[in-house]
């Protein structure tokens, strides 16, 4: 009845880069918006996977493949919290915090990385 409701598609509906549910009835513009792109498997041969909008555009750059599953997260919730604020939504603003700060940059991954979920699997 739950999915009814929400209009997503079964549990199945994960985003092939941070693997958290997709968006399919929102607005085109939201980050979390699902798309289908070419992705690379396990074997790393491309297919074709559903992936959000956010993280489509962040799978494209250079350092995407050296990131964890955490800071991929971080940043798909920091990108939603810019949007659903009507801030302008940057690939990579650091999580507003500069990398080299050890302890701050870690609480920002978590608390961001944390919202993205809480956010993404609230209908489920």
């Amino acid at each position: 009845m739950r999915h009814a409701l929400a209009q997503c598609l079964a549990c199945g509906s994960r985003c092939a880069y941070c693997d958290l549910p997709v968006l399919l009835t929102s607005e085109h513009e939201h980050p979390g918006y699902g798309v289908v792109d070419q992705v690379n498997d396990l074997g790393g041969l491309p297919g074709l996977g559903l992936v959000h909008q956010f993280c489509r555009d962040s799978a494209r750059s250079r350092s995407a493949a050296r990131r964890g599953l955490v800071v991929r997260r971080a940043y798909l919730g920091r990108a939603t919290e810019r949007y659903e604020a009507h801030q302008p939504v940057r690939p990579y603003d650091r999580l507003g915090v500069c990398p080299g700060d050890g302890p701050r940059w870690r609480i920002a991954k978590m608390r961001y990385a944390c919202k993205a979920c809480r956010y993404y699997t609230s209908s489920h």
